[in-house]
């Protein structure tokens, strides 16, 4: 058996993807949280010599790392490949500061299918970027709805309200849906881009990519809409497997 470990520590939530590479096919067995990572390892007779490990790292966790790394887990860090004006042949349109998440699913998008691409990560915050046959073009950073909601916490009268991710379309007549229906208004933002950069697939990923497939329910003619929750270690699984070993 020959396994792989994708290993995603964003700003929250860490956790990891299980591969095993089955009839010389790699397959996705299961995304589990970081802290139960090494039960399922050894349920599933994984270990340091028959199991690599790739990282994408936002929050830095080497104290957590260290026990596999003892163990002699070989560990590839997307970071020491991460130049600047380019990574792994494709362009980038970004600052060096470019989170290693959005960096690594723009170059999957990139790679799989070279067309205009809006690629939104809804998680503890909300990234929407642009991905063309050109390269990683840029985008946004936008609060989730738990920290957009928090917001209101400031406001006397307002801090009480109860709020639910539950939009209707409809315009909102009582205060608790006036508040909480206002967080469409990002998706305004997506359409600008979509209809700024002529984008062809919305590819959504995210623990509230459902919330954000809502607003997409009418789409210009000729975009498609695409929902991949573990897009972050399919494309570490990608890039690990074609561009740095031939596992």
């Amino acid at each position: 058996m020959q396994g792989l470990v994708t290993l995603d520590f964003g700003n929250s939530n860490p956790h990891a993807g299980i591969f095993h590479k089955i009839q010389n096919e790699w397959q996705l067995i299961k995304v589990v949280p970081w802290n139960e990572l090494s039960l399922f390892l050894t349920q599933l007779e994984m270990n340091a010599s028959n199991t690599q490990l790739v990282l994408s790292e936002v929050k830095e966790r080497e104290e957590e790392l260290f026990p596999l790394l003892q163990q002699g887990y070989l560990l590839t860090r997307l970071k020491d490949y991460w130049r600047g004006a380019k990574f792994a042949g494709m362009p980038v349109q970004y600052a060096k500061t470019l989170g290693e998440d959005r960096l690594i699913t723009a170059f999957y998008a990139y790679k799989k299918e070279k067309i205009p691409t809006l690629l939104i990560d809804a998680g503890t915050f909300v990234t929407m970027d642009v991905v063309t046959s050109e390269g990683f073009q840029g985008g946004y950073i936008i609060p989730g709805t738990q920290s957009y909601f928090a917001s209101f916490n400031r406001a006397e009268k307002l801090k009480d309200v109860e709020l639910h991710a539950d939009f209707h379309g409809k315009l909102p007549q009582e205060t608790a849906k006036a508040m909480s229906e206002s967080y469409s208004a990002f998706a305004a933002l997506a359409q600008k881009l979509i209809s700024e950069h002529k984008i062809k697939r919305i590819l959504l990923t995210g623990g509230q990519n459902l919330l954000w497939k809502s607003f997409f329910e009418e789409l210009p003619e000729g975009v498609v809409l695409q929902t991949e929750p573990n897009l972050i270690h399919l494309a570490l699984q990608y890039w690990m497997t074609t561009q740095i070993e031939t596992l």
